[in-house]
């Protein structure tokens, strides 16, 4: 089967690899002159940089109106960033001698080359045993990709508010687009692909990071060529730590709860959603048994292929539904949506959607990589680097907008980091003009280089909010992080005890009480803005505090919640005490100084590594970025910090990731270490292997049910041949057929279409310009309104009334003017539009409209298009 599937569909995987190495290959000169810091030069991130040139450019110029959205100007665009690369390469002096570089990193790179066919063959396979477009949203990320391929020029149509473009940081399905354009291949193909690419570009980039920071340490203090397996090694862990590690709920949660081998009282101790009791005690409550009484828990039938029982449904949905909020009373918040999303990266591969924050990974890993390599270069960024830097980090707004302020951060944070290393552990006045110019002209290069995106953009945001009775629990906490946290801690307790008499303990401690100061400050003024200025907030609080009769019945119960949740803060709090007090030796005066010190105390040395510096620094930023919500939250149309939590614990997975897979190295393998005891080695090498053990749980069962049993293909003797395009198994038979057929006759033309408006996270709604990317009326309300924020009203009008009034008016000049006033050419009758409105309505579109492409099986569904002289306002019925 397997064999079968390669030679039908193996060629597109082929296509893919051969574009994006081309891609790659076009940015690599550029590469190893703006990464020369990294000691692979760049080598492992050029394929992500080459598809960020590539993309931009085409973007850009077609944005400009100087391009169409055409393969043979996508490769134009190609040339282009190739000749830039080449530019950039040839204007440096100290040009690569590539048989050195060879010699240096032949095993890099057939390393990351195995690795990036592999991850992409591997995941594109997934894909074949279950190409899923029907659940949660990706028939939105369809839509999106859809039009963007179907869009003459930029900015590109949206396909579910026809006569507007894309509200939405959508480069990442731009370049998905540009992908499936330049390989002639559907939308509903090219999604998979999309998912398999962004997996292996994200295991390629990990591995890069991962590679060259370990190596870069090495070369510090060894013979690189006798330890390069070590990085190699270190980069490969990286990469599982980043695209395959999972949470801690299945063995503490998952397991426990459908084995039912935990009382009760575990659930409830746990207290993850979904989990904090078992369905046969909820049944004997509603019959009236008391919780006394002993009941029957039944763990579902045997199957001694898996853990034990037949694992049902989407059990690996509630990995990251980990966070648990309650109200004052200890009740769980009443919505779904008020609750919130704790997704990691192989979660996201494993459900499929090709959501921004999915695919800005591998440019996330990019950053990251400008990071460490501005820290290694030693220097101060020249005005070439911090242009590349800019335009890196800004992608990212235009990529999952939320990530570009975090990187933006971070890469100001390496240059302290850098210039800590070089002033002995300490910032000046000038040091800190410097990093403040350094991030302003970030931001500015961000606004220059995306600007006709951020023109046109819309959001939801819309301040703050403060976060007074949902902070964190630390049983949540730990499930979520607890695969870093060990790590991570002992990591920290080793450099403590490597330090030693560097330890700047004060210092830490006031940095790290200074942040939660701040926080603190933040979240008590946003209180007061919100009662002074803000009267919905006012009932909000109002509302909460009810129960309790008023503020000050309800004030002991949030300092109560806040002390039982301190834990998580105090966790958070001693990472970056540690973190600080290391990154800011210690100041030895004069009369401290003795016998006992040595001269190289006394010369106030860095005893640390631009590695170690690097990987404090990205310890130091995952910590804050799961503190921040702990006091405040962005305020969106859910009013909760479910978005929030969201954003930035995916940011925080990713550095915690990373900065573990060097954690390891340094706990097992790094001999310069003043810390060698035996115990200490043993101890972690423990805590590493159960670590990863557990983590791993997650991906070997996930993968194995979603390919094989929610498929069916592990029951059925006669399975389907696998194939990657879900696009006939998304929408009913006899709708796809008329689609298809209907698509076939438009060739590249972007008339209006209309088709039956209906609920979110329903594929039989908005599935018509979800598969051909033309323009409907109106598609999902609830995301137009997100994307569009204040200015929905004004653009959506009387689109939601006209659209049903169209399909059951039996008036034919009441169809005529709504056709009119939109410019609608083709109108679909399928299987939603006859359960939603009736076949009533259809009589005026036979009588008046000419019927095209309609379905041979099945239940008729049917394209209507408007002949060209009925668009005028002239035409009478």
């Amino acid at each position: 089967m397997v064999f079968d599937w390669l030679a039908r569909e193996g060629w597109i995987v082929l296509v893919w690899w051969v574009l994006v190495t081309l891609a790659g290959a076009a940015a690599l000169p550029a590469c190893t002159r703006l990464l020369g810091g990294l000691p692979d030069r760049g080598y492992t991130l050029a394929r992500a940089v080459g598809l960020l040139m590539t993309g931009f450019v085409f973007w850009l110029l077609g944005s400009l109106g100087f391009l169409r959205n055409t393969p043979g100007n996508i490769v134009l665009s190609w040339l282009i960033v190739g000749g830039l690369s080449l530019i950039i390469y040839f204007r440096g002096v100290d040009r690569v001698d590539w048989k050195s570089w060879w010699r240096e990193n032949r095993g890099v790179v057939i390393t990351g080359e195995l690795l990036f066919i592999g991850l992409l063959l591997g995941w594109s396979l997934v894909r074949a045993h279950l190409p899923d477009l029907r659940t949660t949203e990706k028939p939105m990320d369809l839509m999106f990709l859809s039009s963007i391929m179907r869009s003459p020029t930029f900015p590109p149509n949206d396909g579910w508010m026809a006569d507007y473009s894309i509200s939405y940081y959508y480069f990442g399905y731009f370049i998905s687009a540009m992908l499936s354009k330049l390989s002639n291949i559907s939308s509903t193909l090219g999604y998979s692909m999309t998912v398999a690419l962004v997996v292996a570009l994200t295991g390629l980039g990990g591995f890069g990071v991962g590679y060259n920071l370990i190596q870069a340490r090495q070369n510090t203090v060894l013979d690189s060529r006798s330890v390069r397996w070590k990085s190699l090694s270190g980069g490969l862990l990286a990469m599982v730590m980043i695209v395959f590690m999972g949470n801690f709920q299945v063995p503490l949660v998952e397991f426990p709860y459908q084995t039912r081998i935990a009382p009760e009282w575990y659930l409830q101790l746990t207290g993850t959603q979904a989990t904090t009791t078992y369905p046969e005690r909820e049944v004997a409550r509603a019959a009236g048994i008391p919780d006394s009484e002993p009941i029957t828990l039944n763990p579902g039938s045997i199957d001694v292929t898996q853990w034990g029982i037949e694992r049902r449904g989407w059990w690996w949905f509630r990995a990251s539904r980990v966070l648990n909020d309650y109200d004052l009373t200890g009740q769980v918040m009443p919505n779904w949506y008020a609750q919130p999303i704790d997704e990691f990266p192989q979660f996201s591969f494993l459900l499929a959607d090709n959501h921004p924050h999915v695919t800005a990974l591998p440019f996330v890993l990019l950053a990251l990589g400008m990071s460490l390599n501005l820290i290694l270069l030693g220097r101060s960024p020249q005005k070439g680097e911090i242009l590349f830097y800019g335009f890196g980090v800004g992608a990212l707004v235009f990529l999952n907008t939320w990530d570009g302020p975090i990187y933006i951060i971070t890469l100001v944070g390496a240059d302290g980091v850098r210039r800590l290393i070089r002033n002995q552990g300490r910032l000046g006045l000038s040091d800190l003009f410097g990093m403040a110019g350094f991030g302003i002209a970030l931001v500015a290069l961000t606004v220059i280089f995306y600007l006709p995106f951020l023109i046109s953009f819309r959001s939801q945001a819309a301040g703050l909010l403060p976060n007074v009775i949902t902070p964190t629990f630390f049983s949540h906490f730990f499930i979520m992080f607890g695969p870093f946290l060990l790590v991570l801690l002992m990591y920290l307790l080793k450099e403590s005890l490597h330090a030693r008499e560097w330890m700047n303990w004060s210092m830490g401690i006031r940095t790290a009480l200074g942040v939660v100061g701040i926080l603190v400050l933040v979240m008590l003024s946003l209180i007061l803005v919100a009662l002074l200025f803000v009267p919905e907030a006012l009932g909000l609080v109002n509302q909460f505090v009810a129960p309790f009769g008023g503020l000050s019945g309800a004030l002991p119960s949030i300092l109560g919640r806040r002390l039982v949740t301190l834990p998580t803060t105090l966790v958070l709090i001693l990472m970056l005490v540690i973190v600080s007090a290391r990154l800011f030796p210690r100041v030895f005066h004069s009369s401290e100084v003795n016998d006992d010190l040595s001269d190289r105390t006394q010369r106030m040395v860095v005893n640390y590594s631009p590695s170690t510096g690097f990987t404090l620094l990205i310890i130091a930023i995952g910590a804050g970025l799961i503190l921040v919500p702990e006091f405040f939250y962005l305020r969106d149309q859910f009013s909760t910090r479910i978005n929030t939590v969201f954003k930035f614990y995916y940011q925080a997975w990713i550095v915690f990731s990373l900065a573990s897979s060097f954690a390891i190295y340094t706990l097992l393998f790094d001999m310069s270490a003043r810390i060698q005891r035996t115990v200490f080695r043993v101890t972690s090498g423990v805590v590493v292997a159960v670590v990863i053990l557990a983590g791993l749980w997650f991906p070997v069962y996930g993968i194995y049910d979603r390919m094989f049993l929610e498929s069916g293909r592990a029951r059925s003797e006669n399975p389907a041949p696998l194939s990657m395009d879900g696009g006939s198994q998304m929408i009913s038979s006899s709708d796809y057929e008329a689609i298809t057929c209907w698509m076939g006759q438009l060739g590249d033309r972007v008339p209006v279409v209309v088709e039956a408006l209906g609920g979110a996270y329903n594929p039989s709604f908005g599935r018509v310009a979800a598969i051909s990317g033309v323009p409907s009326l109106l598609g999902w309300e609830n995301h137009e309104r997100q994307w569009r924020g204040s200015t929905y009203d004004a653009a959506v009008g009387t689109r939601a009334t006209d659209i049903p009034n169209l399909y059951t008016d039996m008036r034919w000049e009441e169809a005529q003017a709504i056709i009119q006033r939109y410019d609608i050419e083709y109108i679909f009758f399928g299987s939603s539009e006859r359960q939603q409105y009736g076949s009533a309505g259809e009589e005026k579109f036979i009588e008046y409209l000419e019927p095209v492409c309609s379905s041979s099986s099945g239940s008729s569904s049917v394209f209507y298009r408007v002949p060209l002289a009925m668009h005028s306002d002239t035409q009478t019925g």
